[in-house]
């Protein structure tokens, strides 16, 4: 793997009422086109926390410790079918001049114009993997009253498209072994691709989609892809 880890970020509440300052649980993925760059989440994340998303804190990339400012808010709307996992989808547009202004690290985003695949051109059996921040891993610091996340890489295969319009059903195979998926909600879903680079052989990480939902009992997850994400953010571009 590599630096692109860093585009899955932990989902951080500030709450500056409490002992412990920062909380919250769930994963996230920083995006970009040519024209913005967007934080984007399945909006049950928030909703399972009762998170505002004026009090998110999102960080950059690891080393930083200013939050990124926020200036517009997209969700998608849902409807009464069972079959809408895919409007589970949460984006908030970065101010990126005021991040410019403040901010204190690299942004590390996933392009979307260059780096991402849909779903529907994987086969059965390639392997995927699924950065995220699963809440069993979360430790306290008590001294410095915070919240450690720990990200994780878990391998996958991905085995079919979902009965669900726009999703898609992956088997987690890896050696990280976890009681329950919770925290993995938002985590970005990559499938590696070879490419030949000034004549060597290299790995392209291309992002395929968004995990919504899994269980570790069954090891299966489901995830929207990734082309639903960048369909939301054009909409929205072309409406702005």
């Amino acid at each position: 793997m590599g630096l692109f880890e860093e585009i899955s970020r932990p989902v951080i509440y500030e709450n500056k009422n409490s002992e412990f300052s920062y909380w919250g649980k769930g994963s996230s993925i920083l995006l970009s086109n040519s024209h913005n760059s967007y934080w984007v989440t399945a909006s049950h994340v928030l909703e399972n926390m009762d998170g505002s998303a004026d009090d998110l804190r999102i960080f950059p990339s690891d080393k930083s410790r200013i939050s990124i400012p926020f200036n517009e808010k997209y969700t998608v709307s849902k409807g009464v079918s069972d079959d809408e996992d895919y409007k589970d989808i949460f984006i908030l547009r970065l101010d990126l001049h005021e991040f410019d202004n403040s901010g204190d690290a690299p942004l590390i985003t996933q392009d979307i114009e260059k780096g991402i695949m849909d779903a529907d051109q994987l086969k059965q059996n390639d392997v995927l993997w699924v950065i995220g921040y699963p809440a069993e891993s979360n430790s306290i610091d008590y001294d410095a009253c915070k919240i450690i996340n720990t990200r994780s890489v878990l391998r996958a295969i991905y085995n079919r498209k979902s009965v669900s319009q726009h999703c898609h059903e992956l088997n987690f195979s890896t050696s990280i072994k976890l009681n329950d998926y919770d925290g993995l909600s938002g985590s970005p879903v990559f499938y590696m691709k070879q490419i030949i680079h000034e004549g060597e052989e290299v790995l392209l990480p291309l992002l395929v989609g968004m995990l919504l939902r899994g269980t570790a009992s069954s090891q299966i997850g489901h995830f929207v892809s990734a082309n639903v994400m960048s369909s939301v953010i054009n909409l929205a571009e072309k409406h702005a």
